[in-house]
């Protein structure tokens, strides 16, 4: 389901489209008359009110039928990228509900949304803290999903939680370093990101400066809504959003201006004889070191 086509449908009549018809719940995607991004979804429930958030109106009426109509219009433009995220959730939250208690279970869902989106804006992330965060965000899509099941994929990512390593998956590590296309060398933080007693990875994300308007460039909220909009459990996608949220991330249109071309990524096995620096190999009076590692002599360790 491309919900993203759905809402496309909507925008010169604002008109809505049913999500599908082998769904259980009435759910509706579209522009509403006053020319929003709305879903609407339509079930037997009991009415209340429902506080809306700054960027949403929300609304929840009855109708002749009997029914229900929960309707979430977005009032700021710019945030319809995550929005679509926020249907997908909510589609997929009411299908597990089942049509007795889709709109229950949308008001839930809706307090945990609301909260989100009431966010105060903060200061964004500066430029070398976007790029790693995109590096480990394309490997998360592009290797742990692929790999692992989801839930599985979502909680090995440890960088969020201040993990010494990026991802901790069954009895290996990764961690990620984005680097520009060119670099021949890479700098390592701390003296524990590469120190294990068991064998892990160095993973090179090589990711170059781009414009706004190159086609299939990446920025942080693209990248942000491609990894949601994969993830199938509202559990999973909530531990997601909070990994974000440790990272220092949240929605903004000012990460669309800080572009990356995608070069490729390059795998090298972190084993016993791996040239690095280690915290039993430091004088004990070393609070903590960085240096850089030339990617040429470790060719050798090259994986992938």
């Amino acid at each position: 389901m491309n919900i993203q086509e759905k809402f496309e449908k909507g925008v010169i009549g604002r008109t809505y489209t049913r999500v599908d018809s082998e769904y259980k719940v009435n759910i509706f995607l579209g522009y509403n008359e006053d020319g929003q991004m709305s879903m609407v979804i339509t079930e037997l429930g009991k009415e209340k009110l429902v506080k809306p958030s700054k960027r949403i109106d929300v609304t929840l009426k009855s109708r002749e039928d009997g029914k229900l109509a929960l309707s979430f219009n977005l009032l700021d433009g710019a945030y319809k990228p995550i929005f679509t995220i926020f249907c997908k959730d909510m589609i997929n939250v009411c299908e597990l509900a089942g049509s007795s208690m889709a709109i229950s279970n949308a008001l839930e869902r809706w307090n945990y949304w609301k909260e989100m989106f009431d966010k105060k804006k903060q200061n964004i992330l500066d430029k070398m803290e976007i790029k790693g965060l995109i590096g480990e965000l394309l490997e998360l899509k592009n290797h742990f999903m692929q790999e692992w099941e989801e839930t599985t994929a979502i909680a090995s990512w440890m960088g969020p939680l201040l993990g010494h390593k990026d991802f901790e998956i069954d009895d290996t590590w990764y961690e990620i370093k984005s680097i520009s296309e060119n670099a021949i060398q890479v700098k390592i933080s701390s003296l524990e990101q590469l120190d294990s007693e068991i064998d892990g990875h160095l993973v090179i994300v090589r990711l170059e400066d781009t414009s706004p308007v190159t086609n299939n460039s990446i920025n942080l909220n693209s990248i942000v809504m491609k990894v949601a909009e994969e993830i199938s459990n509202p559990t999973n996608r909530d531990l997601f959003m909070m990994r974000l949220d440790n990272m220092g991330y949240s929605y903004d249109e000012e990460y669309e201006n800080y572009c990356f071309m995608y070069k490729g990524t390059e795998y090298y096995s972190v084993k016993e004889d791996f040239p690095r620096l280690t915290r039993s190999e430091v004088n004990n009076s070393i609070g903590n070191a960085s240096y850089t590692i030339l990617l040429n002599g470790v060719s050798d360790y090259r994986e992938v």
